[in-house]
């Protein structure tokens, strides 16, 4: 229902990125990741070319020794014609297909960082639903990225009509050179042409990359409703909350009219803080904050103390101090004995000029 309640206008919340991530809705190109791997196969086999072929020579010169494996060879040769072959293929294939895999995965993460998403590969009817597998082949996204297919192809064959176009004339005396001239000099050009391919499409994933991502926020987008919506399930109903804040507003008060007569001094920001200070030597070892509240709680304080009789100081620096680094209960800090001292002392020859008076 909130779905279609207004427009969707508001950048999504981040609960609302984290649950899509979850579920695997990433923005990822496929091209992009496509042309990388593409990259790392061109570049893997540049590299291991020569020495796999020599690899693969040795293992057919052994193949097809007869001294190897006897000539003719009996069942038990067999076994390990077929148990050499499979150990060649798994030292020489192996470490091709390690690499693919990690270029693969790079290509991945580098879009997407980890992601571990088994909510994406959990069974689903609509999934398999033949209406909407029917409406997706025929929707907007589609017949774009269709679009978008033909005209990579197109532009993949003009560059590589270009590239041979580049090489005709080494193309042309080919007929004249030795089998192995031939096949260095294809080599070549077939690199030649694969990296401006691999160019290209890197190109063009990128642009596809950048489509992506927007895309991805664009169907991410919230409604005001639907944002209002999530802060409620994600930070509790307003009205609650304030019912909530009063309750603790309440209940804080009845600790200060409980704490505040007891105290021997309350220090004030004067009007923003206000901490009420008590010390009597036989039964604590330094002064103790007995209660402390900042605007509303602090004119409370302020009230309470003239209502007993109880002085109120100036003292913004250290009632700022102690409302910030001392909790309720708690005796001050070695740091704060010197002024708190001071305080007292004040006090207490207020105290005894108004008995003598």
């Amino acid at each position: 229902m909130a779905d279609d309640l207004g427009e969707k206008t508001e950048d999504a919340t981040p609960r609302r990125r984290q649950k899509a991530r979850k579920s695997g809705n990433v923005a990822r190109s496929q091209d992009l990741s496509g042309a990388l791997i593409l990259l790392g196969a061109t570049v893997l086999l540049f590299v291991i070319l020569m020495p796999t072929l020599g690899k693969l020579k040795v293992v057919l010169e052994t193949l097809l020794d007869g001294d190897t494996f006897g000539n003719p060879m009996t069942p038990a040769d067999v076994k390990l014609v077929v148990a050499y072959a499979g150990n060649a293929a798994v030292r020489i294939g192996a470490p091709i297909l390690l690499v693919m895999w990690l270029v693969a995965y790079m290509a991945n993460f580098w879009q997407i960082g980890w992601l571990l998403a088994p909510n994406s590969i959990k069974p689903s009817l609509s999934k398999i639903n033949p209406i909407s597998g029917f409406k997706k082949l025929f929707s907007l996204s589609v017949l774009v990225k269709a679009v978008l297919d033909v005209l990579k192809v197109v532009v993949v064959v003009l560059v590589a009509v270009w590239t041979i176009a580049q090489h005709r004339n080494e193309i042309l005396v080919m007929p004249h050179l030795t089998a192995m001239q031939c096949l260095h000099q294809a080599g070549w050009m077939m690199l030649d042409l694969a990296i401006r391919v691999i160019a290209v499409l890197i190109l063009l994933g990128l642009i596809d990359f950048a489509y992506q991502r927007w895309k991805h926020q664009k169907d991410l987008k919230m409604t005001k409703q639907q944002v209002k919506d999530e802060m409620k399930q994600s930070e509790g109903d307003p009205a609650v909350k304030k019912r909530r804040f009063r309750m603790q507003q309440q209940i804080a008060m009845q600790r200060i009219a409980a704490a505040v007569p007891k105290a021997d001094v309350v220090v004030t920001n004067p009007d923003h803080y206000a901490v009420a200070i008590r010390y009597h030597s036989d039964e604590m070892h330094a002064p103790k904050v007995v209660a402390k509240g900042a605007d509303i709680l602090a004119l409370r304080i302020r009230q309470i103390a003239l209502l007993r009789g109880i002085p109120v100081l100036e003292r913004p620096p250290l009632a700022r101090a102690l409302y910030r680094q001392v909790a309720v209960g708690q005796q001050i800090p070695p740091e704060f004995y010197k002024t708190v001292a001071e305080v007292l002392a004040f006090v207490y020859g207020l105290n005894k000029s108004r008995m003598a008076g």
